[in-house]
């Protein structure tokens, strides 16, 4: 859920003892930095009251996939939520947030920029999973997930853009 919250701007209502704060779902997770232990910005007393899903127009052109090593694990090893907003032929807005890369749901709003006015199509999509993925680096066993997340990066904007969020036909990611 939390990619999902990620791609699509949520807000996080906190309640506490120094009162109410909110914080955009981008900041709630952080990095491990010099407190490995602390996986969000929440602060000591502090609990989630509503969690808000600001108001945006990706009815048509979405999906949510998830990868992950059996059917019945629940942990992705990569997942991939993306949203488009397509006219006339042309991607009008992009969302796009990766899960299983990092230690918090992760974005790129400037390749989510790029895509403004791209054509939905295949070389597209590759480009996108290519910006987004440069730089990535594995740490041995796990080097297989860059591969793994620029094709799923490209069948998910495959989905969204036909309109098809739960594609089940073909199980396979290519």
């Amino acid at each position: 859920m939390c990619v999902g919250l990620a791609a699509l701007d949520a807000i996080v209502h906190l309640e506490g003892p120094d009162g109410s704060r909110n914080l955009r779902f981008g900041d709630f997770h952080r990095l491990p930095e010099d407190r490995p232990q602390h996986d969000n910005n929440m602060r000591p007393g502090e609990l989630i009251t509503a969690v808000e899903l600001p108001v945006s127009d990706f009815t048509e052109n979405y999906t949510y996939l998830k990868v992950r090593d059996r059917l019945s694990y629940a942990f992705a090893l990569v997942s991939v939520a993306a949203a488009l907003r397509i006219d006339a032929g042309a991607i009008v807005e992009a969302r796009l947030a990766l899960g299983g890369v990092a230690h918090k749901p992760w974005r790129s709003r400037s390749v989510e920029e790029w895509l403004r006015g791209k054509v939905p199509d295949e070389s597209t999509f590759a480009e996108c999973a290519e910006s987004i993925l440069r730089g990535a680096r594995g740490r041995g066993q796990n080097n297989f997930k860059i591969d793994l997340a620029r094709r799923t990066i490209i069948r998910a904007l495959r989905q969204a853009a036909a309109g098809m969020p739960q594609d089940q036909a073909d199980k396979v990611v290519r």
